[in-house]
């Protein structure tokens, strides 16, 4: 007897004003499986998923839970209904100035039933069971949750959807902000639920996580139905389908560095948090990827280069002059950028345009005498707009309007739309999609001729994709740094997780 779906999405359409975001797309998800969807970014991933959950209760077309007929008018309905999402962005999974134990077990605290005198005692036990599910009941559950890494954030936000039993569980981008490690966790907590009938929606931009896990890979491309793929899966097809025909490699520069102008130098320089001072140097034109666990201390070398962390020790060279960064400002007077790790909370203003956010930092240069000039403005942000191709009606699109990847696309094209000497991107293709990632490559390759970049990423595929040289950070501590070309992977992955 053939198996019926847990829930069929038939013909569901939806419309913002004069852009069609869906057309006509249909989706059956089965108990017991593992179905991811893939899309590029704006193709609608994200505007499925929140009709799914109740978030836009006006859309065209039906939901069947059990053959049945539903129509939620609130993302309230769809949790009573069974079906729980954690969001990309992790800042809309937490409460903020709660402590951890607080927001694990959050749905305890807000029930109706809960009691009017306030036992943390009970609280703290309910939230380390459900930590348990995720591996991460070594939190402080007295800690407050802004206190705590963006990966334990991203952990707490999942573990806590698992706490009530899903029939239908939903993760959008569930691995951008954690380590491959608690990756790990993550799949094998997805299969114990795939095993005890939970049907599982998974959306990822890491096509590797993809093949590795999934039953079934629905594609949507444009707004509408793209396909569906089943196992044995390969990514080269998953793509093909995403976005057509693409070349996913980018040449790196192997030319020696005796031929370049040496931009920046870190001589001795000792970080917060660690004990060990680190020397590196970065030519023009080279982009250096460096690699490492979550903690090892990549976000506190870019924030010391970026003015935001003062050093304990040690010198920043640039362009053979040491400099000492007070604060950003400095920084990017000194044409240091920064891509930050987390957009959502430290680079956009959801309610501001694209242009306003892209020329946020150069205010001083799009003005005279304290008027600002449009044109300049304009100007600017549509070649940027162009050149990153970010998905948008125009420059005066809201970027909160935009799919996460092209916010993103958005915060690396504010930082490559001047002249600078280095730009540092700390985890750049959080949420970006493959075609879009060889878009931010092929960019920076090609307008780094006398400037150099930095990226950090905890990836190894995503740098070698485009970086010359890698660099090794674990524990605060340079292991090893090598050319692309003569990368030994096991190698580099040995000294990535060495104890």
């Amino acid at each position: 007897m053939q198996k019926k779906p847990l829930i069929r999405a038939v013909g569901i359409s939806k419309r913002f004003g004069a852009t069609q975001a869906l057309s006509d797309v249909s989706f059956e998800f089965y108990d017991s499986e593992i179905f991811s969807m893939v899309g590029a970014n704006g193709a609608g991933k994200s505007t499925f998923i929140k009709i799914l959950c109740g978030f836009y209760p006006d859309y065209e077309g039906q939901i069947y839970i059990n053959d049945k007929l539903v129509k939620f008018e609130s993302p309230r309905d769809a949790y009573e209904a069974g079906i729980q999402v954690v969001h990309q962005s992790i800042e809309q999974g937490i409460v903020q100035n709660m402590s951890v134990a607080e927001n694990l077990a959050l749905e305890q605290i807000v029930s109706p039933e809960a009691s009017f005198v306030y036992d943390e005692k009970k609280i703290e036990e309910s939230a380390i069971k459900i930590a348990k599910k995720m591996g991460i009941e070594y939190l402080d559950m007295k800690a407050n949750i802004q206190d705590i890494k963006q990966s334990e954030k991203q952990m707490i936000t999942i573990a806590r959807a698992l706490a009530k039993k899903p029939k239908l569980l939903i993760l959008d981008e569930p691995t951008s902000s954690i380590s491959e490690k608690e990756a790990e966790v993550l799949f094998e907590t997805l299969y114990k639920l795939k095993d005890e009938g939970v049907s599982i929606l998974y959306i990822s931009h890491y096509l590797h996580e993809i093949k590795k896990i999934s039953d079934r890979v629905g594609v949507i491309r444009d707004g509408k139905f793209g396909g569906l793929l089943y196992q044995p899966l390969v990514v080269s097809k998953i793509v093909q389908a995403m976005v057509g025909d693409i070349e996913t490699s980018i040449s790196s520069n192997s030319e020696d560095s005796k031929d370049k102008k040496l931009i920046i130098e870190l001589k001795d320089l000792l970080v917060e948090g660690s004990q060990t001072p680190i020397n590196l140097k970065i030519y023009s034109s080279q982009i250096i990827g460096l690699i490492g666990l979550i903690g090892a201390g990549k976000t506190e070398l870019a924030e010391t280069l970026f003015g935001i962390r003062k050093p304990l020790g040690g010198e920043i060279i640039l362009n053979g002059k040491s400099i000492v960064l007070q604060n950003i400002h400095e920084a990017i007077k000194n044409g240091i950028h920064m891509v930050p790790e987390n957009r959502t909370v430290n680079a956009i203003i959801p309610q501001e345009s694209i242009k306003d956010n892209i020329i946020l930092p150069f205010l001083d240069f799009f003005s005279k005498r304290g008027v600002l000039k449009p044109d300049q403005e304009i100007e600017g942000a549509d070649r940027m707009i162009e050149n990153m191709g970010i998905k948008c009606e125009n420059y005066l699109s809201s970027i909160g309007s935009l799919s996460g990847g092209n916010q993103q696309k958005v915060v690396v094209a504010r930082w490559l739309l001047m002249s600078h000497n280095i730009v540092i991107l700390d985890e750049p293709f959080q949420g970006v999609d493959i075609k879009s990632r060889k878009d931010i490559n092929v960019y920076l390759r090609e307008n780094t001729r006398d400037s150099c970049v930095l990226m950090i990423s905890s990836d190894v595929d995503e740098l070698m994709d485009v970086c010359d040289k890698i660099v090794v950070l674990n524990k605060g501590k340079i292991l090893g740094e090598e050319k692309t070309s003569l990368i030994n992977k096991d190698k580099l992955l040995s000294l990535i997780t060495q104890e």
